[in-house]
């Protein structure tokens, strides 16, 4: 006989046990009696058998006199930050990603860190909704962890209010439980109360549901189970086809267990539809332009935190110097294991030569060798005169996406997002072909205007400038200035709309690559007459690379 799987992360026992003590004051009676002692249960680092995860969850409903106790315990660690170390990975996600969508994206990826029994994935998703598919383990039975499913809910409903937004919504569209299993093991019943008979279901003799076939649904080229279904033939051969229990109405079993009218039990898997209140775009805007060091600070919160336990550590090493060793060398490992978790998360977000001065301490101003891309709108401001904001937001956010896909593509970074321009960055990642990437990006985005009904000037510039931190003691990000950053700029107010100017040291650095018109003298503001070189009839011309 071998030993159960520790599968369950005692992170889980720390959310429960914060909630506990929220509402009661305290969490000593939770302990008692239990396998394993506080201190272990506790620790983040240890993980136990689902089934004394069980034996904990139900001890604490029990002392809360709550059903629904596992949904608020889940709901509230993001407000008690009971998540452990994974809070700083939390606020680093508030100041790189733009909206609950793409933390539900993540969260399958952090999952294995919180328990191993089963898998979680976003399989569709829309604007602010999504549909997140769970499956579990071959090894597990899905009511065996029944408890999860309500405090799985509860942590996911809580994401959206790291944007200071409400709780999202959910909806159970299938579960993966076996619905007599169920009855039988969580609502007390016994195989006599569960009965299927000419195409119905019957629970204690009363009718509450009937078998459905289920009908998958192409998403991104691949059929997957949303929650579609049909009612059953009589030419239908059962055996060959995925069947559900489809719930036809509320029907209360005990405490703990309720069945819901439209839920689908004996699914191959759970299948949450989510959705949650939309982010406007200037939050989005001032999420990302505003709040980018927070993920610095969020690490420097981290590693304070570790440095503090080190601080105690030092204080009682005369006691315990061979306990205290040990515990120092466990801070330490697991210190550099979460900056390397942020550095990952950064590097995915930044520029590579950015999150390794990032890591290092401040970003000191200091001179950088690039090229700079700008552009703005052409009859913009003409267009959105008459449209709802919503509909200015939701042009602007297709716009402004597809456009950083372009810059990212080419190796640049879009570093500002002033208006309805954008400011974009080459040469951070020390490429050699930096000038002829940007040239590139500047013309593909050109190619793409077709798209929208409103031009686009671009000016492009190479040189010095200078990067760095800038802004006041509390709010500060990376960002570009000089004459370089000015020069590209005043390239663009000189540009037509569908043209492209690039200042002469960008015509030397690419003028074999490129077809350029003949130069042209313009005067710009503040830096006088100077050649330039214009990229014309874009869209037609095939010759010009991109």
């Amino acid at each position: 006989m071998t030993d159960k799987p520790k599968n369950v992360c005692c992170r889980n026992i720390s959310i429960i046990a914060r909630y506990l003590k929220q509402m009661l004051g305290s969490d000593n009676l939770l302990f008692q009696g239990l396998p394993q002692s506080r201190n272990f249960l506790l620790d983040e680092n240890n993980w136990i058998t689902l089934a004394d995860y069980n034996l904990v969850m139900e001890r604490a409903i029990d002392l809360l006199k709550d059903p629904q106790a596992p949904y608020k315990m889940g709901l509230s660690s993001r407000r008690l930050e009971s998540w452990g170390a994974f809070k700083y990975i939390v606020n680093i996600f508030v100041s790189v990603i733009l909206g609950p969508l793409e933390v539900y994206k993540h969260v399958g990826r952090y999952n294995k860190y919180f328990n191993q029994t089963k898998d979680i994935s976003v399989v569709k998703e829309g604007k602010d909704n999504c549909y997140i598919k769970i499956k579990f383990a071959e090894d597990v039975n899905a009511v065996d962890d029944y408890y999860s499913d309500f405090f799985i809910q509860g942590i996911l409903s809580s994401i959206p209010e790291i944007w200071n937004l409400p709780s999202a919504d959910f909806r159970e569209n299938m579960l993966e439980y076996n619905l007599k299993y169920l009855l039988k093991k969580i609502g007390g019943l016994t195989d006599g109360d569960f009965e299927i008979k000419n195409k119905k279901v019957f629970i204690r003799g009363e009718e509450c549901g009937r078998p459905v076939v289920l009908l998958p649904e192409v998403v991104a080229n691949q059929e997957v189970f949303l929650g579609r279904y049909r009612a059953l033939q009589g030419s239908d051969q059962v055996d060959q086809l995925p069947i559900g229990i489809l719930i036809t109405r509320d029907y209360p079993v005990n405490k703990l267990l309720t069945l819901r009218s439209g839920e689908i039990y004996n699914a191959p898997y759970f299948i949450y539809y989510v959705d949650w209140k939309k982010i406007s775009w200037f939050k989005k805007i001032y999420y990302l332009l505003f709040h980018s060091h927070i993920s610095k600070r969020a690490y420097l919160d981290g590693m304070e935190s570790q440095l503090s336990t080190i601080r105690n550590y030092v204080e009682t090493l005369e006691d315990k110097v061979i306990e205290r060793t040990k515990q120092l060398n466990k801070a330490r490992n697991e210190s550099e294991y979460w900056r390397a978790k942020a550095d990952h998360l950064l590097s995915t977000m930044l520029p590579p030569k950015i999150v390794s001065r990032m890591m290092r301490g401040k970003l000191k101003a200091e001179k950088t060798r690039g090229t700079i891309v700008f552009t703005d709108l052409a009859g913009f401001t003409q267009f959105s005169r008459d449209l709802d904001p919503e509909e200015i937001n939701e042009s602007l956010t297709k716009y402004f996406t597809e456009m950083s896909e372009i810059i990212t593509a080419h190796g640049g970074w879009g570093n500002k997002f002033p208006g309805d321009g954008i400011l974009a960055m080459f040469g951070l990642e020390e490429n050699e072909d930096y000038t002829k990437k940007a040239v590139q990006a500047a013309i593909a985005m050109q190619k793409s205007m077709h798209k929208y009904p409103w031009g686009k000037r671009i000016g492009v510039a190479t040189g010095k400038f200078i990067t760095g931190e800038f802004g006041t003691a509390d709010s500060r990000r990376f960002d570009c200035l000089g004459h370089i950053v000015n020069l590209a700029s005043r390239l663009q107010g000189h540009s037509e709309s569908g043209e492209i100017l690039t200042c002469e040291e960008t015509y030397k650095q690419i003028s074999t690559d490129f077809n350029f018109s003949e130069k042209i003298k313009i005067s710009p503001k503040g830096i006088g007459e100077i050649n330039v070189y214009p990229i014309r009839n874009i869209i037609n011309n095939d010759n010009n690379e991109t």
